[in-house]
């Protein structure tokens, strides 16, 4: 041990001594002071200054012998000794009681041994090697992230922005605060570029914040309902730049020293085990300073942003985004939660988690808000009904995208996700604790796959049966069931039943529209099946609902899909026309939509080989008359009318009745201006050549016929067209014995010749 440095001299009688390192003067002859020595019996200075000399000697210590005797035995291990208070952690998140967890945290040690630990240790420094200061990460054991795990692109989410600006479109004048004018900056910085100008914002966290939390604010308001939507585009814009930066900022700390010396280049599908502790250290304190804003709207918006910057600290976010859901019903308005749910699923897509958890308990706090507009009195008095259905449409599409995210493809199974949802168990499970709205069950069911709904069929039905709100018509969640049923039918066994129950439903429903729209999704179903009488009784319910009343615009769509579906079920016009229900429900028809209807018909007709029916033939020539009518030279679709009515022409048929079958062509032509008039003379000319073939009786019909192709050929644009079928004409007149008429069509062909610029040869019969 180390002994007090001694005092080597002490001058004149009285002295001084060391204690304990200190230096004071002691008595040594009495207990108090006298004064200085006296000399030769008198007070006097000594002729020389008194002068002290110390000196101090410091033990030497011999480290190496202290620290084997005093240092516990250290013996080297391969596992860090905090894995195991992580195992026995990890055990107790599972719900796993602490006796048992103590019990098997030796084995879970053992299992964690081939691990890589997920921690920093600075104890386990190795000294960095300069020739291997670059890295790049093996990706071959990494865990797939990126393309497989089905995140929607950017160009889906561009596309549904895109549909909700235009849907929601506002064209008023509001006033925003100064908050979008953060963009602004200092005359200084307009010849900086932009890049360096967010590099210099970054530079200072808590100006960013503070700036961005201003525009975060401006999603509190919700006065101006209409303009929410764009609103919130808008702010989104600015969280996603600022989150892009942020990533930028940490992914260059951890792949850069501060010298711009490259370190590692980081991988697509990273871990938090690659990052180094300056880069997660940057990522931890931007958390923190988001974490310390009071106000919740701008802390969820500016955490949210740099959402995907958390892949930095840890790989599974399952719980925070648990976190961020349930800070999200601190939000008293219904609309500003909802779009706050659906910034969070599409910020979520970045940190590539399968678990679908957060998004079903998001969609459960919509339903939650919804129930409460819905039901909430005092809002009803104090609101309109269209503005609560205003609210409701525009909380519509956060609550279409989420339930796309949760049915993305590389997430759970429909069939999972639907147990979470409260199906599976034949009655509705109580694990979904509010009472279903119908416009979330709709996108629900929108979302699924066809034959998973024909498993969860009944279920599904009850829950139709069971609600009836203001927030989606309940007819269209039928329609939409319909739909899906088509697409995917289920066992024949149980279509009579589920019709039945459809059936018992729409019978209810007084308004045609609703009717009408319910019958025309189950229709192909009825027609597969072959149910007649099932038929018959939805067409009574139409004709019931629309009789003595003009069927408007909305209704008309669906009888015109009806009327479509029918005639493809029917093997001939015939039938159709033969059918009762099908001309009572075409009667009802107007405007365009009689339009497709006439030509789908029409195409119908000439697919058969001939048209012999008196009755057919009179009701498709009422119905090439109305297409004629309708026809616009200027539109695509009329090449397709003239030639289905030149069809329809050629294939009439009277038989032996020529007389009949001419008056008819005459009746064309008068009736058909834009008709193909050459079709009109071949047919003629084919006519008189039956009948010149037949008995003499026939040399007057056969002379008609000349006379009505004379007098047609002129009605023709085209004279080269025009000189060839006066020829033909002529060749008819000429084998019938109608010389007179045979040289009159041939100077009128010759006629034709001083019109044509071309020269002999090009001029072939």
């Amino acid at each position: 041990m180390p002994q007090a440095p001694q005092l080597k001299s002490v001058p004149g009688g009285g002295g001084s001594q060391w204690q304990g390192g200190r230096r004071r003067w002691l008595a040594t002859d009495s207990s108090r002071w006298r004064g200085p020595p006296t000399y030769n019996g008198a007070s006097a200075r000594p002729r020389r200054p008194l002068r002290f000399h110390c000196s101090m000697e410091f033990r030497r210590r011999d480290y190496l012998a202290d620290d084997s005797t005093f240092s516990l035995p250290r013996t080297p291990v391969q596992d860090h000794p905090l894995t195991a208070i992580r195992a026995v952690a990890a055990v107790q998140d599972k719900g796993v009681p602490s006796s048992v967890s103590r019990d098997r945290s030796h084995s879970k040690v053992d299992a964690t041994r081939d691990e890589k630990v997920d921690f920093e240790d600075p104890l386990r420094a190795h000294v960095a090697d300069p020739s291997s200061s670059v890295q790049i990460f093996d990706n071959s054991s990494r865990r797939s992230l990126s393309k497989e795990v089905g995140q929607f692109s950017a160009k889906e989410w561009a596309v549904f922005t895109k549909a909700l600006s235009q849907k929601f479109s506002y064209s008023n004048m509001i006033t925003i605060p100064s908050a979008f004018d953060i963009v602004s900056r200092n005359n200084k910085e307009h010849n900086k570029s932009l890049a360096d100008v967010h590099i210099e914002e970054l530079e200072d966290p808590e100006m960013m914040i503070k700036e961005e939390k201003k525009v975060s604010r401006l999603l509190i308001d919700t006065s101006v309902l209409k303009f929410y939507p764009t609103l919130f585009l808008l702010v989104i814009d600015v969280m996603d730049m600022f989150g892009d930066l942020v990533w930028e900022r940490i992914k260059k700390k951890a792949e850069y020293s501060d010298d711009g010396t490259l370190i590692c280049s980081l991988p697509e599908s990273f871990l938090s085990v690659d990052v180094s502790s300056q880069a997660k250290e940057t990522c931890y304190n931007w958390f923190c300073k988001i974490g310390s804003i009071r106000e919740l709207l701008p802390r969820i918006y500016l955490e949210l942003a740099i959402l995907h910057c958390r892949r930095f600290l840890e790989d599974h976010h399952m719980q925070c985004l648990q976190r961020l859901t349930r800070m999200m019903r601190g939000l008293a308005d219904p609309l500003a939660s909802a779009y706050c749910h659906l910034y969070m699923a599409h910020r979520a897509a970045l940190v590539h988690c399968k678990d679908t958890g957060y998004l079903i308990m998001s969609i459960s706090d919509v339903n939650f808000s919804l129930r409460r507009i819905i039901s909430d009195k005092e809002a009803r008095q104090n609101d309109s009904d269209r503005n609560i259905k205003l609210t409701i449409s525009l909380m519509e599409p956060t609550i279409e995208w989420i339930m796309k995210c949760i049915f993305m493809e590389g997430r759970q199974k429909p069939n999972d996700i639907l147990v979470e949802f409260g199906f599976g168990s034949g009655t509705l499970d109580s694990t979904w604790k509010v009472p279903w709205t119908s416009i979330i069950i709709h996108h629900l069911v929108k979302q699924l796959p066809s034959k998973i709904i024909s498993a969860y069929l009944f279920e599904i039905l009850e829950v139709f049966e069971l609600i009836k709100d203001l927030s989606l018509d309940q007819h269209l969640n039928y329609r939409l069931l319909g739909l899906k049923l088509c697409e995917s039918p289920p066992h024949l066994a149980y279509v009579e039943s589920i019709l039945n129950r459809v059936m018992q439903v729409i019978a209810q429903y007084n308004r045609l529209e609703e009717y009408l729209v319910v019958a025309n999704a189950y229709l192909d179903i009825i027609l597969q099946c072959s149910m007649g009488s099932l038929l018959s009784s939805i067409l009574d319910g139409i004709l019931k609902r629309a009789k003595d009343r003009r069927v408007d615009e909305t209704e008309l769509d669906a009888l015109q899909s009806i009327l479509m579906k029918l005639l493809k079920y029917f093997s001939s016009i015939e039938n159709a026309f033969a059918s009762e229900h099908f001309m009572a429900l075409y009667e009802l028809l107007s405007g365009i939509s009689k339009n497709v209807i006439n030509l789908e018909m029409l195409e119908k007709a000439t697919r058969s080989r001939s048209i012999s029916d008196p009755t057919t033939i009179q009701m498709l020539f009422k119905i090439s008359k109305a297409l004629h009518d309708n026809i616009d030279i200027l539109n695509e679709d009329y090449q397709q009318k003239s030639q289905l009515i030149c069809y329809f022409v050629r294939m009439v048929s009277f038989g032996d009745d020529r007389e009949r079958h001419l008056t008819f062509l005459a009746t064309c032509r008068a009736a058909f201006s834009y008709f193909d008039m050459d079709t009109v003379v071949l047919l003629s000319n084919n006519l008189a050549s039956g009948a010149i073939k037949g008995t003499s009786k026939f040399s007057n019909f056969v002379k008609a016929c000349v006379a009505f192709s004379e007098a047609t050929i002129p009605s023709i644009p085209n004279q080269i067209r025009c000189m060839k079928l006066f020829i033909a004409t002529a060749e008819v007149a000429l084998s019938a014995g109608l010389f007179s008429h045979t040289k009159g069509l041939l100077n009128s062909a010759i006629d034709c010749l001083p019109c044509l610029d071309l020269p002999v040869h090009a001029i072939i019969i």
